[in-house]
């Protein structure tokens, strides 16, 4: 059966997160994913572990793209058509629709990409995509649950902005890069924060771990998990010294200490030395963490005063190399307006 997942044009993590949960997978149009799977409940179940993801989509096999077939397949009361190789056209294809059914009533979409999942979780709306080219009729099934987002981002316990500074969606691709199934095996966060990177592992079935430096917001950790129904072992630890406490993890997935909130031009290269010497003594510690082949997705803050662009992930180059194998780097995320850029970068332990 063939699928498309639709994904939020603001996670640059998108592609890489597919790559590592898809097998094959094509890139169909803008943020539109085309797959296979064997059943639809299975197609249903990858997309909703994606961070990325908020919409799929079914083919609708054996039926012609005309609007005489369309309204053949309409049961609700309200739909959408959306043609995706010719946007225009859909107004003119909904109301030749309901001419032919002379009921019902019809939702324009804003884009070529459909309704959004708000409009689409909250009404009874049948919604088709189609691509009169190929005569393709797509049906949607499935849409992320919006509102568990937004309670995860917003209502926890402690959302502390500072704290727990990564969305949840972000969190959740960062977790999705680690290319392990999850049950049985061990993640855990050696800067937690609010616990914003333990809850999403924790949903896809980890075990968790996670430490900070700072006792309030080891608590914080401890009270957000638990809201959520998930217990952990959390303690107060440097991450430069986690072999005290841990041992035999399988991944590590975690954004660590950016350094000083908008820091002025003037003082990024005076910043940068002292996180990098930071993230290498923890890079040198979790090699006694991590089993053998264990992973690591780290983020590592770029600056620009500028006149240079200071990227710390070159503390990866040169004395890392001998126990780090570098599976991926160079994946940009930053939050809109922000001062520094976050590189998103996968290790594997040798």
């Amino acid at each position: 059966m063939r699928f498309l997942l639709f994904v939020g044009a603001s996670n640059t993590l998108a592609e890489a997160e597919i790559e590592a949960q898809i097998k094959e997978y094509s890139l169909s149009l803008p943020n539109t994913y085309g797959f296979q799977a064997e059943t639809e409940l299975e197609a249903i179940k990858l997309a909703s572990k994606l961070g990325s993801s908020i919409k799929l989509a079914k083919e609708v096999s054996n039926v012609a793209s005309d609007s005489q077939n369309l309204a053949d397949l309409i049961k609700s009361k309200t739909f959408s058509i959306t043609s995706l190789d010719n946007f225009s056209d859909s107004p003119k294809i909904n109301q030749e629709i309901k001419n032919i059914l002379n009921k019902g009533r019809f939702v324009l979409s804003k884009d070529s990409f459909g309704l959004s999942p708000i409009l689409l979780r909250k009404h009874d709306i049948d919604e088709f995509l189609l691509d009169r080219v190929k005569d393709e009729v797509w049906q949607t099934i499935w849409v992320h649950d919006f509102s568990h987002w937004i309670k995860k981002d917003r209502n926890m316990p402690f959302a502390n902005a500072r704290a727990g500074i990564l969305p949840p969606k972000i969190a959740r691709s960062m977790v999705n890069l680690v290319p392990l199934v999850p049950e049985g095996k061990l993640l855990l966060d050696p800067f937690c924060g609010s616990g914003r990177i333990l809850i999403e592992a924790a949903e896809l079935g980890f075990t968790i771990a996670g430490s900070d430096i700072i006792g309030k917001q080891v608590q914080e950790t401890k009270a957000n998990l638990h809201s959520l129904g998930f217990e952990a072992k959390v303690e107060l630890v440097d991450a430069v010294h986690l072999s005290d406490v841990f041992a035999g993890v399988d991944a590590i997935v975690t954004e660590p200490y950016l350094g000083k909130v908008n820091p002025r031009p003037d003082q990024i290269r005076y910043i940068v030395p002292g996180l990098m010497k930071l993230y290498l003594g923890c890079l040198k510690n979790w090699v006694k963490v991590l089993k053998p082949g264990g992973y690591v997705v780290m983020v590592f803050p770029w600056f620009d005063d500028g006149r240079k662009v200071y990227k710390t992930s070159s503390v990866i180059d040169g004395k890392l190399e001998l126990s780090y194998n570098s599976l991926k780097r160079g994946l940009l995320y930053s939050r809109p307006g922000a001062d520094v850029k976050r590189e998103i970068v996968i290790l594997q332990k040798k």
